[in-house]
């Protein structure tokens, strides 16, 4: 990465906001602890990622909310859980959670996730270009 990318936190919990200062070293990192904080920095901030504790109030709500936004609805959601029951993860996804990061935070399963995040960033660069260009022809 040339630029830093920015990153929403959205935590109150203190030694998660220090992992992600730790190890998200190529981000400009955006802390918030609410979904109302989260939604107002959303609505004026390009963001590259986000990420959610599930332990705030309304997570699933605010993954959603911010889904719908069209600016965002390419924007990776990350959701920080230790909740493994199927039909929880099931409708995070749906609420638009592209992947999930368990407790306890784990350094090599953040950089996956962030690897999977940039090539899907690719595709939907690729198929923008394609759709562009079909349209262009049209």
């Amino acid at each position: 990465m040339d630029e830093k990318e920015n990153a929403l936190i959205v935590s109150d919990d203190f030694t998660t906001k220090i992992f992600f200062k730790k190890n998200l070293t190529n981000f400009y990192i955006i802390e918030k602890r609410s979904s109302i904080e989260a939604i107002n920095i959303a609505e004026n901030t390009i963001l590259d990622i986000v990420i959610i504790d599930d332990r705030i109030e309304d997570a699933i709500d605010l993954c959603f909310q911010l889904k719908k936004r069209k600016r965002l609805f390419t924007v990776p959601i990350i959701l920080i859980t230790s909740r493994l029951k199927k039909t929880y993860l099931q409708r995070a996804q749906k609420a638009g959670v592209f992947d999930f990061l368990f407790l306890p935070l784990d350094e090599t399963k953040l950089i996956q996730i962030l690897q999977k995040c940039q090539e899907e960033k690719k595709r939907i660069k690729k198929i923008s270009s394609i759709s562009f260009k079909l349209n262009k022809d049209s």
